[in-house]
């Protein structure tokens, strides 16, 4: 594995950014925190979570590689994607800096428009993003098709107030 992700046999560690994380039923994860909050707090719970997480991730990716452009931070982090079972993303971050960042997972880890769902596979993206490209960004739009199974989503630039 790079330097982002690592296993270390000897104390069964699985690390990836140089946190520890370790495998979950993700879906369920998700499922069983919308029946007990419902979708709406799920879902803002799971965003705030993730964003931040995404955000700290962003930042030590960041301070690995500091002569990296963004493309190739985007890059890594699709192949993080990949390797730690999210699915198979794709990344579309424009040159112009207003313009909406399009991610597709096909074969995500967990699907749905709504809920802890929504806000578990994309809302880590926009918190990376953020602090990669150096910008306030949030989620807009999330969507899932069934028949081709993938989720995909827009991330614009957080308006200010």
């Amino acid at each position: 594995m790079d330097e982002g992700m690592g296993l270390d046999r000897t104390k069964g560690e699985f690390r990836l950014f140089g946190r520890r994380h370790a495998a979950v039923d993700a879906q369920s994860l998700c499922d069983h925190l919308d029946s007990l909050v419902g979708h709406v707090v799920g879902e803002v719970i799971m965003n705030n979570l993730e964003t931040r997480l995404g955000k700290e991730d962003g930042v030590r990716m960041r301070e690995a590689n500091p002569n990296a452009s963004a493309g190739e931070l985007v890059k890594m982090l699709e192949e993080t994607d990949l390797i730690s079972g999210m699915g198979i993303t794709r990344t579309v971050v424009p040159e112009d800096p207003k313009a909406p960042i399009r991610i597709e997972v096909w074969n995500p880890v967990v699907r749905g428009e709504k809920g802890a769902a929504k806000s578990f596979l994309f809302s880590w993206w926009s918190g990376v993003l953020t602090s990669i490209l150096r910008r306030e960004l949030e989620l807009k739009t999330v969507q899932y098709d069934e028949k081709a199974n993938m989720m995909k989503c827009e991330i614009v630039p957080r308006l200010s107030v």
